[in-house]
């Protein structure tokens, strides 16, 4: 399961140091997110192969130029085979920043896992060091940005839905 949040995080990574020379001026309406639990969403259902028992970051809320780790447990119903496939879309405020197919088992890779992976429990720990270049809120404008992640096998079963959403405050 390394390769799944990992993914992420590497997605919203790359996405905030080629963000960072946008300027910040998209309005958001929605309050800035705060809480570990609120940063990380299932979007999925119960059909699912993934179920998610639990995803917790240290810090809870993310900070520019700060190591960011994430501790994850969870259960994979079924065998995730080779052809697997995950979609990401980042933004940044409103504007698409990335929306792009993989080959999973290609990026499971890079996280030292190898396809097809097994069914049964999946716990990890993964660490990733955010850029200071991150554009800060300025007034009522957030430099939010949000990744979206499915994962869909050959015989298009879902393995999971992920949303992730942060906003960087000024710092003070």
């Amino acid at each position: 399961m390394k390769w799944l949040t990992t993914f992420l995080l590497l997605a919203l990574c790359i996405t905030l140091i080629e963000a960072a020379f946008l300027p910040s001026f998209f309005n958001q309406d929605e309050p800035a997110y705060e809480s570990s639990t609120e940063l990380i969403t299932e979007c999925g259902d119960d059909n699912d192969l993934l179920v998610i028992k639990d995803i917790t970051l240290d810090p809870e809320t993310p900070k520019p130029g700060q190591t960011l780790t994430v501790d994850f447990k969870g259960y994979l119903k079924e065998q995730v085979p080779e052809g697997t496939i995950i979609e990401i879309t980042v933004k940044f405020g409103v504007v698409q920043l990335i929306k792009k197919k993989f080959d999973f088992c290609q990026e499971a890779g890079k996280v030292e896992e190898e396809c097809p992976i097994e069914k049964g429990p999946l716990e990890f720990t993964k660490s990733v060091d955010l850029p200071k270049e991150i554009p800060p809120v300025s007034g009522s404008f957030l430099g939010r940005y949000s990744v979206h992640a499915v994962i869909t096998t050959p015989e298009e079963k879902q393995v999971t839905c992920l949303n992730g959403k942060v906003a960087f405050p000024r710092r003070r």
